[in-house]
């Protein structure tokens, strides 16, 4: 989203090219839809966002695995108990693994939605004013 009043921010959605993903799917396999379009689009420092209720898609653990050999950095969404992509946090592979801790497909979406809507904000926000980064004694 553009947000009026703020510099808009290149990002693009994987699973928007149907075109990309149905090839992908039918020539490779669709646990490298992803995988693919990292290769070809990011770019050391890039931010990979996925977003998983189960935290297993087999889809999204590949496209973690690309982004790391290519240093990219890495931010989950996932629900109940993080599945396999919250133990790849504890391996590393993942830098933030944010999960809804709840078996409710629709409570773990509609967090994942106001998280995504958040961090957008917070993105835009440090951009506009980096000294927010900023630790001192007094913020602690």
């Amino acid at each position: 989203p553009i947000t009026v009043g703020r510099k808009s921010l290149p990002a693009i959605c994987l699973t928007s090219d149907m075109a990309m993903v149905t090839a992908v799917a039918n020539d490779v396999g669709f646990a490298d839809v992803f995988t693919r379009q990292i290769i070809a689009l990011g770019r050391e420092g890039d931010v990979l966002l996925g977003i998983s209720t189960s935290g297993n898609s087999e889809n999204l653990l590949h496209a973690f695995e690309t982004a790391r050999r290519m240093k990219l950095v890495t931010i989950s969404y996932a629900g109940n108990d993080g599945g396999r992509v919250a133990e790849m946090r504890d391996g590393g592979l993942v830098d933030f693994c944010l999960t809804v801790p709840t078996s409710s497909i629709h409570r773990i979406q509609e967090t994942h939605m106001t998280l995504y809507h958040i961090m957008w904000d917070m993105v835009h926000t440090f951009l506009q004013d980096r000294s927010l980064l900023e630790t001192t004694d007094e913020h602690i």
